[in-house]
């Protein structure tokens, strides 16, 4: 069974608490580009390389695999060149690559028409604590030295959602606040405790098995179970995958990922209107017209918003009026989740103002 989750008020109380502390978070750049393996150059290889670079883009850019069930986007996957910017070959050790390039407006648009959300390229690290039982009932913490295979999968499939993921570094302090028996518990307060000190917003835990005879106690088949507890942004999500083995599960741990993660961040514009929703945010430190410049810059990249432009400037205060393609909570969410951004505290660590900014450099 997944694991229960375990002092859920206390960990949505540390959220809380924290709600502007700076955070780890990754720029996605090729969030438009996928990379295919393939036998040759031919048509054939290359047509259904493209079908499968074409998916692999929509997952990135949606986050969530329900978009592949659209009727709407399977015609499309089913004549993907009109989509294309552009491609190329390269070899790397033998094997052949097909390096798709696809139109970022035409994606965009296809996913908005389908009725589903844009994951902004703006995305929080996830900081990972696995364990494994082996079949002598022995546990170990899955690092990536101990376990190379399995967390070279984790990543090339975090790649592959448009997901980064961090690893504990375990040293002194991680092993003085977290033990084996905290993940495979699934201690909640325990883990959120020990994953503070990376900043991050976005914490994965689970305990890897095998299926056992609930009889006697005994492996009962080769199927790989993981049971999965995600913390994030007040939040606390449980699950559960299986697989053939440990590389199964730890790909379809991040499918489960990257598929939460997406419908919290994701914005949905089907009932938005940017003429009608805009709202102003104020930047305290801007101190030449190249600031101004490079953060309306930076603020009209984000997928929230539509357009924007500068309203009011006094000294170094810039203040910014915003058409969103989305709320409020939506904008401030993508904010948190850059390191440009810093919001304006008080000697309590707490934000004097709900819009107000430093521009970090």
């Amino acid at each position: 069974m997944p694991i229960k989750i375990k002092s859920a008020f206390l960990v949505v109380l540390f959220w809380c608490f924290s709600v502007w502390q700076p955070l780890q978070a990754a720029v996605i750049e090729d969030l438009f580009d996928a990379r295919i393996a393939v036998s040759d150059q031919s048509n054939r290889a290359q047509s259904a390389a493209f079908a499968v670079a074409f998916k692999q883009v929509l997952l990135k850019v949606r986050g969530n695999r329900d978009i592949l069930a659209n009727g709407q986007v399977k015609q499309a996957i089913s004549k993907p060149t009109r989509f294309i910017r552009s491609y190329s070959y390269e070899n790397q050790e033998s094997q052949l690559y097909i390096v798709v390039n696809f139109e970022p407006q035409r994606i965009e648009t296809l996913v908005r028409n389908a009725g589903f959300p844009i994951w902004d390229k703006r995305r929080p690290d996830t900081l990972v604590w696995l364990v494994i039982e082996s079949i002598n009932g022995d546990k170990e913490i899955v690092n990536s030295e101990k376990f190379p295979e399995s967390f070279e999968w984790l990543h090339q499939q975090g790649q592959l959602r448009g997901v980064r993921l961090i690893e504990p570094l375990w040293d002194l302090d991680d092993r003085q606040a977290l033990n084996i028996y905290d993940i495979w518990g699934g201690f909640t307060l325990n883990l959120n405790r020990a994953s503070e000190r990376y900043g991050v917003n976005s914490v994965l835990s689970a305990r890897i098995y095998q299926q056992k005879d609930p009889d006697n106690n005994i492996q009962a088949s080769n199927t790989w179970i993981a049971d999965w507890t995600m913390l994030g942004g007040g939040k606390l999500l449980s699950g559960q995958v299986s697989g053939a083995d440990e590389n199964v599960i730890v790909r379809k741990l991040v499918d489960d990922l990257a598929d939460n993660l997406a419908l919290k961040y994701a914005v949905d514009l089907t009932s938005i209107n940017p003429n009608e929703n805009k709202i102003e945010l104020t930047f305290k430190n801007l101190k030449s017209m190249t600031d101004y410049a490079h953060v309306l810059e930076f603020l009209e990249s984000l997928s929230v918003v539509s357009h924007g432009s500068l309203v009011r400037q006094v000294g170094e205060q810039a203040t910014f009026e915003l058409a969103l393609l989305g709320t409020e909570d939506d904008l401030k969410a993508v904010l948190r989740l850059d390191k440009h951004v810093q919001a304006v505290l008080d000697e309590f660590g707490q934000p004097i103002g709900e819009l107000e900014f430093f521009w970090v450099k």
